[in-house]
């Protein structure tokens, strides 16, 4: 756009005019492109080797990484009685 303001192609008002919406699109665009590069690597590093690797990663790591390899949770019934938690009632379906 400067270049064809340069050339006389279009007139400085008219540029001034487009370049706020021209901005503000490139901002747009940048940021979509850093989500966009954040979800490639968080894809690209959905594995882990051994258990000690997972332990090793930050907390919300290993929740992407069981959010992406868990299909659904299964909660069976506890029954009748005293109603105490009980973690051998959960059982995760995993892809």
């Amino acid at each position: 756009m400067t270049q064809a303001a340069k050339a006389k192609e279009i007139t400085v008002s008219t540029l001034l005019q487009l370049l706020p919406d021209l901005e503000r699109r490139r901002d747009e665009l940048k940021l979509e492109r850093g989500r966009h590069s954040k979800t490639r690597q968080q894809t690209a590093s959905l594995s882990v080797d051994t258990i000690e690797d997972f332990r090793g990663l930050p907390i919300e790591r290993q929740q992407a990484l069981i959010l992406h390899s868990l299909s659904s949770v299964l909660i069976h019934p506890a029954g009748r009685g005293a109603r105490r938690f009980d973690p051998s009632l959960i059982e995760p379906v995993w892809h």
